[in-house]
């Protein structure tokens, strides 16, 4: 294990009857508590049985514990939640799970958590399970794994062998939907993901299913249908600020009547030209009806905005030579240049237009919010310069560009999450009762958002990781070095 385990100590009532050392005590520390907008200095957080069992005042004498972290000049805050991850790939399992703790995240809603077959390259939903286990146990470095997605269903990428298994996962129409249904709830997911490419009435049994099943369905739209129709017709959290730009613009509705028609008209609308038109015919009225109906029907906003950044820099060596690549293992590394290079060879008058879509995705995220829209903060780890666990504190930096405060920006990693899981009693705060999911940084992020990534400890359910155990786990997950 990298962590070092605190010894099992009584539960907070026992606690409470016999005066027994608490398991730990955080002392003279400011507290920032996203749930309640608080930062409040100088206080005593006392941790016992995995959970916060009180947080007071408290300067020079702490609680008895076991084990006490000076707080002196640090500021407790939620472990993070990266609400968009991949992390079922076998050759990367273990290294990004590692990876995303050492960087502060406790907390992941896994968005392809399971597999097409069994001798693929991606683990099934029960061996994703068997690791949330282990890390609940304190036996798997990594976030608590909180949300298990089916793998990603849609019609496009059918396997060309109809006699393949796999093409069940791969509905064509309402009646393969339909038989296919009952395998997934088999396989109880808390979320069914959606690809691009799916009919109507397909979505539509499979948004019944979820609600019948008290499940949701989650992820990409289908093509022929804008933000304002998925969150009326119930779609739980809608991903990637792409579809949101599209359907603000007065050539959102062009776009999507191509793919209301079976076999669509004319050629297949360009991800450039797409990005284009949306940038040059944007609508306030049209984007104020998208918004206000993910607003009136909950719908949660998970943007993901370094996927679009990738878009437009493809081609800026700087950015390829990231030295946070001394993280990604060379097969990895090949996969990613390969979708650098497809987008590295646009000119330089279409990458400026993805540059205005990936800024016109920050601005509009920022309207969202300031609209009451629930924004999460995600990263779709594991896709292209998205490097596990470092870029939520991108992504975070992100949101602050796009208008959110640092605080709000910070309840988009904790507090929102948590309302989204319907587990507020958890976690999402720094507060009695809560899991025991700190991080000490050594800089106020309400100040600077940025402050996130000076983590000095990680603390998950009460288990404690100081600065040179996590630096131990970045040495161990290092597999190559910064530029080739």
């Amino acid at each position: 294990m990298f962590t070092l385990l605190l010894a099992a100590a009584a539960s907070p009532a026992a606690y409470a009857q016999s005066r027994d050392p608490a398991d730990l005590v955080i002392t003279n520390v400011t507290v920032i508590d996203p749930e309640t907008r608080k930062v409040i200095p100088a206080q005593e957080i006392v941790v016992d049985d995995g959970r916060i069992l009180a947080i007071r005042k408290g300067t020079k004498r702490a609680t008895r514990a076991r084990s006490t972290i000076d707080g002196t000049g640090k500021f407790a805050i939620p472990g993070l939640m990266d609400m968009h991850v991949h992390a079922n790939l076998k050759p990367l399992h273990k290294s990004t799970l590692a990876l995303m703790y050492a960087n502060g995240i406790t907390g992941a809603r896994d968005m392809a958590s399971d597999c097409h077959s069994e001798k693929g390259i991606a683990l099934c939903i029960g061996e994703m399970r068997k690791a949330a286990a282990a890390i609940d146990a304190g036996t798997l470095t990594g976030p608590r794994l909180l949300a298990l997605s089916t793998m990603k269903i849609q019609s496009a990428g059918a396997p060309k062998d109809p006699a393949d298994p796999r093409v069940r996962f791969f509905p064509q129409n309402p009646e393969q939907t339909a038989a296919l249904i009952p395998v997934l709830l088999e396989r109880k997911p808390d979320i069914i993901k959606l690809g691009d490419i799916i009919d109507t009435a397909s979505y539509t049994l499979l948004l019944d299913a979820a609600r019948a099943n008290r499940i949701e369905v989650s992820g990409h739209l289908p093509a022929q249908l804008s933000v304002r129709q998925a969150a009326e017709m119930g779609q739980r959290s809608i991903e990637h600020a792409r579809d949101l730009p599209l359907d603000c613009s007065t050539y959102g509705a062009k776009y999507r009547a191509y793919f209301a028609k079976p076999a669509g008209d004319g050629p297949r609308p360009s991800p450039i030209d797409r990005a284009k038109q949306a940038v040059e015919t944007q609508d306030a009225k049209l984007c104020g009806e998208q918004i206000a109906a993910m607003r009136h029907h909950g719908t949660f906003y998970v943007p993901t905005h370094l996927t679009r950044q990738m878009d437009y820099r493809a081609s800026d060596p700087a950015y390829r030579a990231d030295p946070r690549m001394a993280w990604i293992p060379q097969q990895q590394r090949q996969m990613w240049d390969r979708d650098l290079d497809r987008f590295a060879t646009v000119t330089p008058e279409q990458s400026d237009v993805l540059g205005k879509f990936f800024r016109l995705g920050l601005t509009l995220t920022g309207q969202a919010h300031r609209a009451g829209v629930k924004i999460m903060a995600g990263t779709d780890t594991g896709d292209t310069m998205v490097f596990p666990g470092f870029s939520l504190h991108d992504e975070l930096g992100l949101l602050v560009e796009a208008g959110l405060s640092p605080m709000d920006a910070l309840r988009a990693a904790t507090t929102v999450p948590a309302e989204y899981l319907r587990r507020s009693k958890d976690f999402g705060g720094v507060s009695g009762g809560k899991a025991a999911d700190i991080l000490l940084v050594d800089g106020n992020p309400v100040a600077d958002i940025g402050n996130t990534k000076r983590i000095a400890y990680v603390i998950q359910n009460g288990r404690v990781s100081d600065r040179a155990a996590l630096d131990a786990i970045l040495a161990e997950t290092r597999v190559a070095e910064a530029t080739k």
